[in-house]
């Protein structure tokens, strides 16, 4: 023979190193597949806006909240207003019960806003020629104030921070539509997130004639 002959017990155990290699690069990739998978979760949809208080404060002397609030998006700007107020606290989960409104601005451009906020809402549809209205009424439940937001869009009161949190209820004394409702005064900020697909079309239609 013009070559040499490898020992069989020689070529077993480079087998088995490729085989060892081999499945611990399958491993690995695996794991960094999940790894990433894990850190790339998609947050909760929102659609985050601009507001600033209209009275100087962040409350009236009746306590009621009133805010001037702005998105801009697709060379669009939409305007319309914020007015809110609740009471204390209290229970084992403290709540408190809201009531509120909507208030359309004239010269509002919501066409930008409606089309992000189909997608936070999950809707299927823009609404079209939406009749305009002067206010929008709500119900409420102030879920919890002084909260912090944290990385995956979610609020905690630890550690404590300057968001209040709210379940919106449409039409006011009813419960057609749901959405969650998210103000942070200190940082003039604001936002809108889904609470169920179900709703989003209902809301969709009705928030469309304020804002």
């Amino acid at each position: 023979m013009t070559g040499k002959m490898r020992h069989p017990r020689l070529v077993g155990r480079i087998a088995l190193v490729f085989l060892f290699i081999f499945f611990a690069s399958c491993k690995k990739s695996s794991t960094t597949r999940e790894t990433q998978s894990a850190e790339n979760l998609d947050e909760p949809p929102t659609l985050m806006f601009d507001l600033k208080s209209s009275i100087n404060g962040q409350a009236s002397s009746t306590g009621t909240r009133n805010y001037d609030c702005t998105y801009q998006a697709h060379g669009k700007t939409a305007r319309f207003q914020l007015q809110f107020n609740y009471g204390p606290l209290s229970g084992e989960v403290p709540m408190a019960r809201a009531s509120g409104k909507f208030i359309a601005v004239q010269g509002s451009e919501n066409i930008g806003l409606l089309e992000d906020l189909k997608a936070t809402l999950e809707g299927r549809s823009i609404p079209k020629n939406s009749a305009r209205i002067a206010e929008l009424p709500f119900d409420g439940v102030v879920l919890g104030e002084k909260l912090s937001r944290e990385k995956d869009g979610s609020h905690s009161p630890d550690p404590p921070g300057d968001w209040t949190s709210m379940k919106i209820f449409l039409p006011k004394g009813g419960d057609d539509g749901e959405f969650f409702l998210h103000v942070n005064p200190v940082l003039g900020k604001a936002e809108f997130s889904v609470k169920d697909s179900d709703y989003a079309d209902y809301v969709l239609r009705e928030l469309a004639k304020v804002l």
